[in-house]
């Protein structure tokens, strides 16, 4: 079984805010949180900064439990078929919402269709094993984000 890497113990992860900067391959994400001091017991206010992000997910806990928000703090996993498959599923929904929102004559069955080419020009091929899985759980649901790497800010 993979598992992740413990980055941060942020325990309860009560997430204030989440800002997001759309600059293509440059994108950013912050998001303010609070940390555990370890020396002094107590929690200080942290900013994360996530570095060429590509894909965020956000599941509500909509089950009478809160199982997964024990795990204690902000996880990174590397696994490429994880990760692949969150990169896939924000290019699956992209598409499903341009066919829902516009008049376009998709043939699923063509190549040439760009709407069916995941990777069109192999960046992402390219690049996929710099990117990890930054993985959150909280009391309402799980935050994942996919980046290029992060960063903590006091």
């Amino acid at each position: 079984m993979k598992t992740g890497k413990l980055l941060i113990k942020n325990f309860d992860a009560q997430i204030s805010k989440i800002e997001i900067i759309p600059r293509s391959a440059d994108s950013e994400i912050t998001i303010h949180s609070k940390m555990y001091d370890e020396p002094g017991g107590g929690k200080i206010p942290v900013k994360i900064l996530f570095d060429r992000a590509t894909a965020i997910e956000f599941h509500i806990n909509f089950f009478d439990n809160t199982t997964g928000s024990e795990a204690c703090g902000l996880y990174e996993i590397t696994d490429l078929d994880f990760i692949d498959s969150i990169a896939r599923r924000n290019f699956e929904r992209r598409k499903e919402i341009f066919l829902l929102e516009g008049d376009y004559a998709h043939d699923p069955d063509s190549p040439a269709d760009m709407l069916n080419a995941f990777d069109r020009f192999g960046i992402y091929r390219n690049e996929r094993e710099s990117f990890r899985a930054f993985v959150q759980n909280v009391d309402a649901g799980v935050y994942i984000i996919i980046a290029g790497g992060y960063r903590v800010l006091r």
